[in-house]
């Protein structure tokens, strides 16, 4: 199969290829990762008890995102990578596709960062960042290096992280239902704002433009993508009306992980901390992202500038344990991801429109 002159290599061997409905697991796995931790601080204050409405529009926001990005990979029956080259020739296709490479790779270095630093809080003060590193990214380089569908198969065991939200229910009698109300007291302005804060969160979407040829009949994965994005929409309703039940704005605002505080009103006979329980099972939203953005830019970096996938991925675990090891602190792991979060805005409701607006361009001139 050809598309432009581009061989569709993953198409070929269809042992590589995962079916369409994992489509479903692929995005929401990459969306729910850590961020969910603090995601419910800024747009509460920004929007107050109206912030669950955000929530909704930032994920209609992402359905419509979905929906462009397979319009513009179904047109071109290719990935991002060969699309830019297509478009804007070898050196400035080149030269985006190595912006998305960076962009992983330092995603990637903030997720396992901020993953660490919660298990230095609550559970060993005293553990070295780079130990700990290093023994996730041997792991993570010995996921990668099996191949895409083993990475399905860790996002897909990932799922397993949403037991614990049933652990919510033991915090019902101390629900505060009238902080809920009234519903719609704030402006436009201000739920516009909450929805800005909400954005990051949601991240991830963007893998579909680099593992598109993965999936077998990847044009019939498009409803099983956007399965994936409403189950996140609603996770993080839960999230948000949690927040807002057992929280008041103030208390809310001091808080650096709202999701751990939650876990303290959890208790059982036989569990002591389950806070504990908590803080390990961040793993499972830890590696689907790790793994996915370090072979999208491994396979990015192997197919524009040739060198071995292997070799490359070898190379960004390296990078990557040297970028977590020089983040010291809190103070700027939320640098970083303030950083990310005004990428990942220009990405989402400036690139993937420009990209989807460009290919219909020239696919009516085609016609025309």
């Amino acid at each position: 199969m050809m598309a432009g002159g581009y061989e569709l290599r993953s198409v070929q061997n269809e042992r590589l290829t995962v079916s369409p409905y994992l489509a479903l697991v692929l995005i929401h796995s990459i969306q729910f990762g850590l961020g969910y931790l603090s995601m419910s601080i800024k747009p509460v204050q920004f929007a107050g008890h109206d912030a669950w409405i955000s929530v909704l529009l930032t994920g209609i926001g992402f359905h419509i995102i979905i929906w462009m990005i397979y319009q513009l990979l179904n047109r071109n029956r290719s990935d991002i990578i060969e699309i830019h080259r297509q478009f804007f020739g070898k050196w400035v296709g080149g030269a985006l596709n190595f912006l998305f490479i960076v962009y992983f790779l330092i995603n990637s270095s903030y997720q396992l960062r901020l993953f660490i630093e919660v298990i230095q809080v609550w559970l060993f003060p005293e553990l070295e960042t780079w130990a700990l590193a290093l023994v996730l990214l041997l792991l993570i380089y010995y996921i990668v290096s099996s191949g895409f569908r083993v990475i399905l198969g860790i996002c897909t065991l990932s799922l397993a992280q949403h037991t614990l939200i049933f652990s919510m229910l033991f915090t019902a009698p101390f629900f505060h239902f009238a902080n809920l109300k009234p519903v719609l007291d704030h402006s436009l302005n201000d739920l516009v704002l909450a929805a800005k804060e909400m954005t990051f969160p949601y991240m991830g979407v963007e893998i579909l433009l680099f593992c598109y040829t993965f999936i077998k009949n990847p044009e019939k994965s498009q409803k099983w993508a956007q399965i994936g994005n409403a189950i996140t929409m609603f996770f993080y309703l839960l999230v948000i009306f949690f927040s807002i039940l057992l929280f008041k704005y103030e208390q809310l605002a001091k808080e650096i992980w709202p999701e751990f505080t939650k876990y303290k009103f959890v208790h059982m006979p036989f569990i002591e901390r389950f806070d504990f329980i908590g803080a390990t099972c961040l793993i499972f939203g830890l590696f689907p992202i790790s793994c996915l953005f370090l072979w999208a830019s491994s396979r990015t970096m192997k197919i524009t500038f040739g060198t071995r996938q292997l070799t490359a991925l070898a190379i960004f675990i390296l990078l990557v344990f040297i970028v977590v090891c020089c983040i010291p602190n809190r103070k700027t792991i939320e640098s970083v991801q303030m950083g990310l979060s005004k990428v990942g805005l220009v990405i989402v409701y400036v690139y993937i429109p420009c990209m989807y607006l460009t290919d219909l361009v020239r696919w009516k001139a085609r016609r025309a």
